[in-house]
């Protein structure tokens, strides 16, 4: 596939972002989805080999000081996409590369890196959440829980799910009297999966106004299924 030029625009109707996160015991309790994570101190070279680890990443150019923890932009143009943030906090890695987005039709990059990081963390949980908006609206979480079958949700106006997310919640510790308390799984249509995603990552994804933890930002090259990922999605 031929690489898109530095310089590139990306179409300002084009919105999407992908996180990958990486929980690795010992786990700590869970937290319910009111129940806020405590700041735990970032380490930028475990942030750096996570990034490293990447399929989509060949090498790092340049590394940023840490900042404060958001929630990750939507890339503007080429050289945006070659920006990966990570945050490495105890035993949570949290890792946003905007070159892991699917299309929810050919593209397999989310799922392909979520299986190669269960292959090297089979002890840990894993956990792989896109969101894309190109005129329609996709979303797909994937989510890995040692002891019970792993959970997909994927979809554009309505989600399908594969698997159980009272008992993924239960494998995280979650006992079954309190799966009500934030979780409503009355079948009527809505279901909160911010409040899922934040027990089972244990915050990791949630980001407050105040926020106290820090994470590293990255400017990678790109390796070839990193390249030939971003050309097919972001500039079809």
């Amino acid at each position: 596939m031929t690489p898109v030029p530095p310089g590139t625009q990306v179409n300002p109707l084009h919105h999407g972002h992908a996180h990958l996160v990486v929980v690795r015991p010992p786990f700590a309790a869970p937290l319910l989805p009111a129940e806020r994570p405590a700041a735990a101190p970032h380490d930028p070279r475990a942030a750096r080999a996570a990034v490293l680890s990447l399929s989509t990443v060949s090498a790092i150019r340049h590394e940023h000081a840490p900042s404060r923890l958001e929630h990750p932009g939507s890339p503007a143009d080429r050289e945006e996409l070659d920006s990966v943030s990570a945050a490495a906090w105890s035993s949570t890695v949290k890792i946003s590369d905007p070159a892991l987005i699917e299309d929810g039709v050919l593209a397999g990059a989310l799922e392909d890196e979520f299986q190669a990081q269960k292959d090297r963390h089979p002890e840990a949980r894993i956990v792989a959440v896109c969101e894309r908006d190109f005129g329609a609206y996709y979303t797909k979480i994937l989510v890995a829980v040692p002891g019970v079958p792993d959970l997909m949700v994927e979809g554009f106006e309505e989600l399908d799910i594969t698997g159980d997310r009272s008992a993924t919640l239960a494998a995280v510790g979650i006992a079954p009297d309190r799966l009500a308390e934030g979780y409503d799984f009355s079948g009527e249509g809505f279901f909160d999966y911010d409040a899922f995603l934040h027990t089972v990552t244990g915050g990791a994804l949630s980001v407050y106004v105040d926020e106290k933890r820090l994470e590293s930002t990255f400017v990678v090259d790109r390796s070839e299924e990193g390249d030939d990922n971003i050309c097919e999605l972001w500039f079809p």
